[in-house]
């Protein structure tokens, strides 16, 4: 049977399975292999020096480190790694299981444009709209957690990480992944996280945060990403890997290439992450597509990266570990057709085949623009999937034939009782419009589908509350934050 929790389903009813068990070893071979032959370029010594410390062949490669990784040390770290991981929120209610089978979305992340609520231009993205933002997702039901979706433009840029988690945590009560920056905005954040929790206690029992940390495609693993999943792991922080090789540019043109890349990048960082803390908290995480190789710009709104995503999630299944993919993000500049179409169409397979977190809600250009339109239009989208994925329960109270004795040839099941306690069972239109045509023109003035999404994110800003943060959490969040920046 399936089952919703907090915007999550079981996927039991309906799943894609695009390869082979064969398949799936012959790609962990040839991931294995890439780690244990080329290795991968390492630019932090603290990194180097653990992952030397723990069996794997380091070499002097200028002012890095190429690290050549044995496959025992891979087959040690996927054993000791957490097969399910709790997404804490602040409000229990909304947390997240990350465990075989479910799956939840939310939206894509760091956007840096955002097209206006009132004016409908495009502009760079504010503090100010970051609030509005993590307020619209705390709202939504269907939307597991809450990404640092858009960027606090207006604040220096050093800081920006930092400012985007105050206002995660003020404006959200659901789990939140976030990029850090450094050493010292990891331990900033964690302060604040905890006292939003009441305590580093507190946090450290529920974690409601995750550091994603993004490998360097190909085959690097950068000072920045060594040094925030180093910390967070160290502060008792969930990490996730993230790989974003672009077939063509910074993976190889085949796709089977760029997913044994991007396979490879995952349980690099993986290892170096079970260096520092045995059973942490990690999940893998992956935006590969291609490059357009007729323009030279990335493409998320092709095929490819549904196809690469569910590879990842795949293989993430074959070693039992979450995953989070991103998916859902169009090409197009504006909520249109385009939009729609590219955001049924590559988050769809990405769902079936079990993918634990898919990202990608809300987003255009690239990832570059965030539309509160496409938003509310991709959640009632999200809705769907999670209905289609719950498949259909065969059992004897669910075929009814009782019931069907009952009515009989030429009857009608309309006024049944069965009928009235069940009507919640099925989809509901939300800002989809199922009316007729006269009624579409009564109820809305013949309002199409992005005005009546423009009007619904206007309507839940005006009336929805996030959970408040506990006592006196404000102010030490803001004193937190005032520190930071004035030791820039």
């Amino acid at each position: 049977m399936a089952m919703v929790r907090n915007g999550l389903t079981c996927a039991v009813g309906i799943g894609l399975n695009i390869f082979s068990q064969d398949e799936l070893e012959t790609i962990h071979r040839g991931a294995c292999h890439i780690l244990k032959h080329t290795g991968v370029l390492v630019e932090m010594e603290e990194a180097v020096e653990r992952l030397g410390s723990a069996g794997a062949q380091v070499i002097k490669k200028g002012p890095n480190w190429l690290v050549k990784i044995p496959e025992w040390m891979v087959t040690e770290s996927i054993a000791s790694v957490a097969k399910s991981v709790t997404y804490y929120a602040r409000d229990p209610e909304k947390d997240f299981y990350m465990e075989k089978g479910n799956v939840g979305f939310s939206t894509f992340g760091e956007q840096v444009n955002l097209i206006d609520l009132d004016t409908k231009l495009c502009r760079n993205t504010t503090k100010e709209d970051c609030n509005n933002v993590y307020r619209i997702v705390d709202a939504l039901d269907g939307l597991a957690w809450c990404q640092r979706t858009i960027c606090p433009g207006d604040k220096k840029a050093a800081s920006q990480a930092v400012h985007n988690f105050e206002s995660l945590i003020t404006h959200n009560s659901k789990h939140i992944t976030i990029g850090m920056v450094d050493k010292r905005s990891v331990e900033t954040i964690v302060k604040m996280a905890a006292a939003a929790m009441g305590g580093m206690d507190q946090l450290r029992e529920r974690p409601i945060c995750t550091c994603s940390c993004c490998v360097t495609s190909p085959l690097t693993l950068a000072t920045q990403c060594c040094e925030t999943l180093i910390a967070a792991l160290e502060a008792g922080v969930n990490v996730d890997i993230m790989a974003m090789a672009l077939s063509g540019g910074t993976g190889p043109v085949t796709l089977a290439g760029t997913i044994v890349q991007t396979l490879a990048e995952h349980l690099g960082g993986l290892v170096l992450a079970q260096t520092v803390k045995k059973g942490s908290n990690v999940s893998f995480g992956s935006c590969s597509t291609i490059m357009d190789l007729k323009t030279g710009l990335t493409s998320v709104g092709a095929p490819e990266w549904s196809m690469v995503g569910t590879a990842i999630a795949r293989m993430a299944q074959y070693y039992g570990i979450p995953c989070r993919i991103g998916a859902g993000v169009s090409d197009s500049k504006v909520p249109d057709a385009q939009a729609g179409y590219e955001f049924s169409f590559n988050v769809l397979p990405i769902a079936l085949s079990g993918a634990n977190m898919i990202f990608g809600a809300g987003g255009l250009e690239t990832g570059l623009t965030f539309d509160y339109a496409k938003l509310i239009m991709d959640h009632e989208c999200i809705t769907n999937i999670h209905k289609l994925i719950n498949g259909v329960t065969i059992d004897k109270e669910s075929m009814v034939l009782n019931l069907i004795d009952e009515i009989g040839p030429g009857g009608s099941y309309l006024t049944h009782d069965h009928t009235f306690q069940h009507t919640r069972s099925q989809s509901q239109g939300i800002v989809f419009d199922r009316k007729t045509r006269a009624q579409w023109v009564q109820s809305s003035n013949g309002k199409d589908l992005t005005e009546m999404a423009y009007e619904k994110a206007k309507n839940i800003l005006k009336n929805h509350i996030p959970l408040a943060l506990l006592s006196g959490a404000k102010e030490t969040i803001k004193d937190l934050l005032e520190e930071f920046e004035a030791n820039l």
